[in-house]
């Protein structure tokens, strides 16, 4: 099982740099898109979006839906590389979610 990132370019190429997987989106429909796409893949176990898109009512929808329905992949929201929306830093996410210290 592998995880996927939905997010900004900067978001994108850091993820990439630690061998996970992922979508450059620059807005919420394109994120909802990645997201739809993702959906069907059977080989995700996690799917990170940045809060940036994460956090707009329609995909929010979206999200509750899925984590209502499946029991994969776990969708999370993590704050993005222009900065969290909560005081959570980006590495701490990471090394959380992967296990590694950055």
């Amino acid at each position: 099982m592998f995880s996927y990132i939905i997010g900004d370019g900067d978001m994108i190429t850091g993820f990439k740099l630690v061998g996970v997987e992922g979508k450059e989106v620059s807005s919420a429909d394109e994120a909802q898109q990645a997201l739809n796409n993702v959906l069907t893949r059977k080989d995700i176990a996690i799917v990170l979006i940045s809060e940036e898109f994460s956090s707009q009512a329609s995909l929010r929808e979206q999200i509750d839906k899925v984590r209502q329905e499946r029991v994969t992949p776990m969708i999370l929201g993590i704050p993005g590389s222009k900065g969290p929306s909560s005081r959570t830093e980006l590495s701490d996410v990471i090394s959380k979610i992967l296990g590694i210290k950055i």
